[in-house]
């Protein structure tokens, strides 16, 4: 791009309109492959493989 050059006369409409106003953040996430969705820690808390009946302060006084 030179300087003369402004970003609506080189980037088409489609992508303009698509930075202007972006999907939902839900949409785009309900759109991923489920590979990336469970690969991503971001989006994913890690799971423990420890059962919860392992663990002493959550069972019920007796």
């Amino acid at each position: 791009m030179t300087e003369k050059e402004r970003p609506e006369d080189v980037l088409s409409p489609e992508v303009l309109d698509k930075i202007k106003h972006p999907p939902a953040i839900d949409d785009v996430m309900q759109q991923l492959p489920t590979e990336e969705v469970t690969g991503n820690p971001a989006m994913t808390p890690p799971m423990h493989d420890t059962p919860m009946d392992d663990r002493s302060d959550l069972k019920r006084d007796e």
